[in-house]
């Protein structure tokens, strides 16, 4: 070959004098059409191994499942990330076709992780297929994002009470009177800045539809967002449903006000009252003024001077006060009362009545 011989050539060239002008020229263009025929070959073989190799390989590009592996007890992850990862790998044209890309994992391990927030790049090393290594010819491109904030909060447990929810309406005439949860508390766990703030948790909603009588059912939890249950076994609770008719309203007027205990003189500005009532239609009907009783007890008082009382009205327990007036002012006197003379009087009264009931 002609191509040799001419890099023998120089290098003994090169270790000898210098070449002249002609002897270079004589270099160049001996064999001219020889040395541009062998240009042109190499550089068409190497656009041909080029091209073979381009032909070789295939891009894919797919949405990889993100998971989090190996999280230190008793911490938890609270930043919120995407479920999936795009990623670009090249593929060798054999495997091309039986690369499976629902078969690609990228996984962070947090074995060993403090608690607080940071940034984990994602590198090849997190990438798995078919939860082993990536097989030869598979090369990744491009991972997005490549860099993934996570918060890390230390769990936290706590007893809370139960909020009962319901839904529906009850039949005509009906109300719910009181929901009652056992038991009224219930522990769970979670991370501590959701934990901090939790002050109840609600029921699902306890459906009441057409209801009217009392009910007792059982009713699971609904759970707020990274809250769990301490006892996941024990997810369900007892609900006791009292009903009662709707309640009536009903105005009665000039209950009288009694003093009782009184060791002092007193006098008081008012001795009758008014009082708006409400409970359920039943007992409301049958409520007589005779039946209520506006009471003042003078032993929490010592003489002195007592405005705006309120005295204590004496009812059933199902019915309530709305509203009472007037307001009551007290005068407690230093002056004992006369018991000898209370006494007497009493005797006079009973006296009376004895000569009445004679006569």
């Amino acid at each position: 070959m002609r191509i040799p011989i001419l890099l023998r050539k120089l290098k003994q060239r090169e270790s000898g004098a210098e070449l002249t002008g002609a002897q270079f020229r004589s270099l160049i263009t001996n064999n001219l059409s020889l040395k541009i025929f062998a240009l042109l070959l190499a550089v068409t073989m190497w656009g041909f191994v080029a091209s073979q190799q381009r032909g070789e390989s295939a891009e894919l590009k797919f949405a990889a499942p993100l998971v989090l592996k190996n999280i230190p007890k008793e911490l938890e992850v609270t930043s919120s990330i995407d479920e999936s990862v795009s990623v670009l790998v090249r593929v060798r044209r054999d495997l091309a076709k039986t690369v499976n890309p629902s078969q690609f994992q990228i996984s962070i391990d947090l074995r060993n992780q403090l608690p607080g927030s940071f940034e984990y790049s994602l590198t090849e090393s997190n990438i798995s297929y078919n939860n082993e290594l990536l097989p030869d010819g598979v090369n990744v491109l491009q991972i997005s994002p490549a860099n993934i904030p996570l918060l890390l909060e230390p769990t936290y447990g706590k007893n809370v009470t139960i909020k009962p929810r319901f839904s529906g309406d009850l039949v005509k005439g009906f109300t719910i009177e009181s929901i009652k949860i056992y038991p009224p508390l219930v522990a769970v766990r979670g991370p501590f800045s959701h934990i901090e703030r939790l002050i109840s948790i609600p029921t699902r909603p306890l459906d009441v539809q057409d209801l009217q009588s009392d009910v007792e059912m059982l009713v699971s939890l609904d759970l707020p967002q990274m809250i769990r249950l301490e006892a996941p076994d024990k997810a369900f609770f007892r609900a006791k449903i009292t009903v009662s008719d709707n309640p009536t309203r009903v105005l009665f007027r000039d209950i009288p006000v009694v003093f009782k205990n009184a060791k002092f003189s007193y006098k008081s500005s008012i001795s009758n009252l008014n009082v708006h009532l409400e409970g359920p239609r039943n007992v409301m009907e049958s409520l007589r003024k005779q039946d209520i009783t506006a009471v003042v007890d003078l032993a929490k008082y010592p003489p002195g001077d007592y405005r705006g009382l309120a005295p204590k009205i004496v009812l059933p327990d199902t019915v309530k006060v709305l509203e009472q007036w007037p307001i009551l002012d007290l005068f407690v006197l230093k002056r004992k009362v006369d018991k000898i003379r209370n006494s007497g009087a009493r005797k006079r009264i009973s006296g009376n009545s004895k000569r009445q009931a004679g006569g």
